[in-house]
């Protein structure tokens, strides 16, 4: 289920990956067939926010779309621009922003928009050691998750290909239990341990093809010791 979980998060950026050659003009298709991805994805690493959407014929199965013109998305009132890479409309914006307001315009002229929301996520003062082997919570600051949000957590080692991720999406929520059987892959040594907060909302104006809306918020790195 943890993997699945984990899948899904990167399943768009893969996708994009593998079929950055395959893309048509959005004026070559039925405007009710298109599948809108609205995202917004913060990182305190490079405290830079990115907006981001991405157009699909049918599903987000389908083929990628470039906007033909008069059609435009824009997110704040701000235009996003075309990235040939992921094929993909991507705005940068400094620091932490947590509400995007997207507004996509199809080739007809019809209007559709939505709202995208980070929440912050973030360690307390003092993190334990885990010790390996044995099961071990995780204790994260921020609201408890809401539905539709999840948190994860990763440790990767600093010198070694040794990493683990976990997976919560429990309402309420405020921590995350590693399972032994997680700890039990690390090594003693000092590890990199990051967060990663999702929240999913229903999108608010959609064609019949659908949309979703997603924020993700990223947190700096923190050490962590894993002890016997």
């Amino acid at each position: 289920m943890k993997k699945l979980a984990l899948l899904n998060i990167v399943f768009v950026t893969i996708l994009c990956v593998f079929s950055s050659c395959k893309r048509e003009g959005s004026s070559d298709v039925n405007q009710d067939r298109i599948h809108v991805v609205y995202e917004m994805a913060y990182n305190k690493a490079t405290d830079i926010t990115y907006a981001m959407t991405t157009f699909f014929f049918g599903s987000i199965i389908g083929t990628r779309l470039e906007l033909s013109n008069p059609s435009k998305v824009t997110c704040n009132d701000e235009l996003l621009s075309f990235e040939s890479v992921l094929a993909n409309y991507v705005k940068q914006y400094t620091g932490f922003i947590d509400t995007g307001s997207f507004k996509f315009t199809d080739t007809d002229g019809k209007t559709f928009v939505n709202m995208v929301y980070i929440k912050e996520v973030g360690f307390p003062e003092n993190i334990d050691t885990i010790i390996k082997g044995s099961s071990f919570k995780l204790d994260f600051i921020g609201e408890p998750l809401a539905q539709g949000e999840s948190v994860y957590a990763h440790i990767a080692g600093l010198s070694e290909n040794v990493s683990i991720s976990v997976y919560q999406n429990t309402f309420g929520a405020t921590s995350i239990i590693i399972p032994a059987n997680e700890t039990s892959k690390l090594s003693v040594g000092t590890f990199n341990l990051y967060l990663r907060r999702r929240t999913e909302t229903t999108p608010q104006e959609k064609s019949s093809a659908g949309a979703s809306c997603t924020g993700t918020y990223t947190t700096n790195e923190v050490k962590i010791e894993v002890i016997d």
